[in-house]
């Protein structure tokens, strides 16, 4: 029987460095290669944006792209993501906002259980983006927050002051 084993941190770091033509993301735990698609690469640049913006007046962290995080075992892998940690190659510490943008090949379900699974690892406020339609903010011991269009996403006691409309991140 041929068991395969889960990749370290380190092992995963130069096996990405080793396929840079490759883009990989996490879905239940296990590596899998994603196809960038400009919807959700669009919808990744105006949220780093926003969260660039509003942490240039309120330098409480920084905001990375597709870094990847160990979390409590868990290796999890957000398009966006506010630190208030530095880190060397990956993090170990939860992010305090995480986003994850839901591309073809994911379910509603399989990004609502990701937005948890931040949540549950540490993380402040996770979203989960769905492109040409809408958004849920998850955070801990509150109910799901659904957004559209017309709504406006606040950043609540974890980013105070923040508001976007979510017409212009989606």
């Amino acid at each position: 029987m041929f068991t395969e084993r889960e990749m370290t941190p380190e092992e995963f770091l130069a096996y990405e460095e080793a396929h840079e033509l490759q883009k990989f993301d996490f879905v239940d735990g296990e590596m899998v290669e994603v196809s960038p698609k400009f919807e959700p690469g669009r919808i990744q640049v105006e949220f780093a944006g926003e969260f660039r913006d509003y942490l240039k007046q309120n330098p409480i962290g920084k905001v990375v792209n597709e870094v990847l995080h160990e979390l409590n075992g868990e290796k999890m892998m957000p398009d966006v993501s506010i630190h208030v940690t530095d880190t060397a190659s990956y993090f170990t510490t939860a992010p305090l906002v995480a986003v994850e943008i839901r591309s073809d090949s994911q379910s509603r379900p399989a990004q609502r259980k990701k937005a948890l699974g931040y949540i549950k690892n540490g993380t402040k406020m996770a979203i989960a983006v769905f492109p040409g339609e809408g958004l849920e903010v998850f955070r801990p011991d509150h109910e799901p927050v659904a957004l559209t269009y017309g709504d406006v996403l606040e950043g609540y006691d974890v980013l105070p002051g923040f508001s976007v409309k979510v017409d212009g991140l989606l």
